[in-house]
């Protein structure tokens, strides 16, 4: 997953939003959003993090006595010959394998350390700001923006409902700040643009407070310099 990282209002009905998140499948045609607000001027890439539960493969070369498969387990911790409890949760496979390279230092010569995942958690999204219960969403459960909303538990009175945002990482490797189009469709068209407006693995939808300060200082503190991002999420790792 991901390294370094980076932490809501519309006035709908809490029934009508919930029954909505709920769907996993809509019939309004998905809308593709594009990146078109605000980029980060330096560049990040996704990097994977052992969690609790994790299966992993620790293989040693040519000393098939000290490797194993093993599940981190709840307290981040692994067990392994000659090092024995060795923290893991956090790091990222080539992390641990470094750190296992050295613990393994003191007792073999010049070892070969390899950390294979082998199972792994889920995608996941990630829903910020003013929502209820600011969380992670298992991305299967949140396909759209209604849906990862509704499972943070809605809209807080003070969230500015014309100002969500997707936070993305693109495939060239800017930070971006998507906002959703809410303008088009009268009355029903934030819930249609938050509805029918997909995410992909690893996106933060954030719901800033209500006021045009407030939606800048989440701009400028999420994505021109997203340090509360990384410290909070370790989403991603700086170029």
């Amino acid at each position: 997953m991901v390294r370094n990282a980076a932490a809501a209002a519309l006035v709908w009905a809490t029934g009508l939003l919930m029954c909505a998140c709920a769907m996993q499948r809509t019939d309004v045609e998905a809308v593709e959003i594009k990146p078109e607000i605000i980029q980060s001027s330096v560049r990040f890439q996704k990097e994977y993090l052992l969690f609790a539960g994790d299966q992993i493969e620790v293989s040693v070369w040519r000393v098939p006595e000290a490797s194993r498969q093993v599940v981190i387990r709840s307290d981040g911790m692994i067990s392994l010959p000659i090092v024995q409890d060795v923290t893991a949760a956090g790091l990222s496979p080539r992390e641990l394998a470094e750190k296992l390279k050295t613990l393994f230092s003191a007792r073999l010569l010049n070892p070969e350390v390899a950390v294979i995942p082998m199972q792994t958690r889920q995608p996941v999204v990630y829903v910020l700001g003013d929502v209820k219960a600011p969380t992670t969403v298992p991305y299967r459960n949140a396909l759209t923006a209604m849906q990862a909303i509704g499972a943070a538990g809605g809209f807080q009175r003070t969230g500015s409902e014309k100002d969500v945002t997707i936070i993305r990482l693109s495939q060239d490797g800017f930070l971006r700040a998507i906002p959703i189009d809410t303008e088009a469709g009268g009355q029903p068209g934030p819930y249609l643009a938050y509805a029918t407006t997909r995410l992909e693995p690893d996106d933060v939808v954030f719901v800033p407070e209500n006021g045009r300060s407030q939606v800048m200082r989440f701009l400028d503190d999420f994505v021109l310099k997203p340090t509360q991002l990384l410290v909070n999420y370790k989403l991603y790792k700086q170029l």
